[in-house]
């Protein structure tokens, strides 16, 4: 790195003044070529005076990374951040060996706050441990330039973290930390921000067994999102809405979210709305309504939209989850079995129980249609799998199935031996 020296005058080349230009009335020039060439050191109010006639902080002088040097490896880092996916540990790494060269002595700027978000978030897809410190330290850097919105995005990538490493109740003690510190400091959140901590707190309070909190939450932010015309997260306070009505038996509230997506997809034109449409109401109909044929309907939309273009976006675990269920539930058993089959695992990015609860007893159908077949190995396997995955989420009605079916294929297996 750099000496303070060299970079005072790297800063006056690149300015293209003179030494006497920059010593100006209170240095002298000799003073300053000492100070260059790291034959003296400058006081806290020379360096002050060097810094204003650069046109920098003092701070960013005595740094040994300034901002301006950060910026190259940001649009670099930026570039690969946008084009790596989910689960991808090996290019997750390739950015945090990137970034690791230049994370020590960072300034208090946006650029240096940016890079330790991404050096977080890339050592967690690394499968790296040490995700924390960066993190925390990125959300002290925008606390202290004041940069609220990416302040509130560390913890929304800390409880997304812990999300999806299922420590739920941590995941919401974050939040309501993080809505302490905005009420005792009176900060002001945008609009989205304010909607987005409503949103998170709702969702973690349904997530460790709060429903009837959660319900009412993510109703209050319905009403306010529409009240304010501010539609960010919407799509999932629909779907998270229908689920609530769904597991209560309010059929008439569930039809009513449906309403609302749709209202919502036909403003929006987002195909991952109509995609979670069609999921969600195919879900619906399996195991709520029992219209197994209707079901099929709504999932064969799904798979219609996965032929095109957007495949690659649309995970094939929905698809064959639940179409494996309709058939098993139609008695066509034959035809469920091709198609749970593919149903391999939950989607990576799936960490609210209720998806993962609702995706595990569809593995209890395909357990069943093993079981069908007399391939009993097979069938407890997948059925033990979905019980022990379970047994620490949140209550549902979804784990009683879950939990009845590896019963049932474990007593069978007991019973031949």
């Amino acid at each position: 790195m750099d000496s303070l020296g060299t970079r005072i005058r790297k800063l006056r080349k690149e300015q293209k003044l003179t030494l006497e230009a920059l010593a100006g009335e209170r240095l002298t020039k000799g003073m300053l070529s000492q100070i260059e060439n790291d034959k003296a050191k400058p006081s806290m109010e020379s360096l002050d005076y060097i810094a204003e006639r650069l046109g920098v902080k003092a701070s960013e002088l005595l740094e040994e990374v300034t901002s301006s040097s950060l910026r190259p490896l940001l649009e670099q880092v930026e570039i690969l951040f946008a084009e790596v996916k989910r689960g991808d540990a090996d290019h997750h790494q390739e950015i945090v060996n990137l970034i690791k060269p230049s994370v020590e002595n960072l300034p208090l700027s946006y650029e240096a706050g940016r890079l330790l978000y991404i050096y977080a978030y890339a050592q967690y897809e690394a499968g790296l441990t040490t995700w924390e410190s960066p993190l925390q330290q990125a959300r002290t850097i925008f606390k202290e330039i004041n940069l609220r919105s990416h302040w509130f995005k560390t913890f929304v990538l800390e409880i997304s973290i812990l999300a999806a490493k299922r420590q739920y109740t941590s995941a919401y003690a974050r939040i309501l930390q993080a809505k302490e510190i905005i009420e005792q400091e009176d900060y002001q959140l945008d609009s989205r921000d304010a909607l987005l901590m409503t949103y998170y707190t709702s969702i973690f309070q349904l997530a460790i067994g709060e429903h009837e909190e959660g319900k009412k939450l993510i109703q209050e932010s319905i009403t306010n999102a529409h009240k304010n015309q501010l539609f960010y997260q919407i799509d999932n306070m629909y779907r998270i809405g229908a689920y609530c009505a769904m597991i209560d038996h309010d059929f008439e509230q569930t039809d009513h979210m449906f309403m609302k997506l749709a209202q919502y997809q036909a403003f929006a034109e987002r195909v991952e709305v109509d995609a979670f449409i069609f999921v969600l109401k195919a879900h619906y109909y399996n195991s709520y309504i029992h219209n197994y044929e209707q079901a099929l309907i709504e999932i064969e939309r799904f798979n219609e939209l996965r032929k095109h273009e957007y495949i690659d976006k649309l995970d094939p675990n929905f698809y064959y989850a639940e179409k494996g269920k309709s058939l098993y539930l139609l008695g066509r058993y034959d035809e469920a079995k091709a198609a749970f089959e593919q149903y391999k695992n939950i989607p990576i990015y799936i960490s609210h129980p209720y998806d993962i609860l609702s995706l595990h007893e569809c593995f209890s159908y395909k357990a069943l249609c093993y079981a069908h077949f007399g391939e009993l190995t097979t069938a407890y396997d997948i059925a033990k799998m979905a019980y022990t995955d379970s047994l620490n989420l949140v209550d549902l009605p979804y784990k009683r199935k879950i939990e009845e079916v590896y019963h049932s294929i474990k007593a069978q297996i007991n019973s031949v031996e």
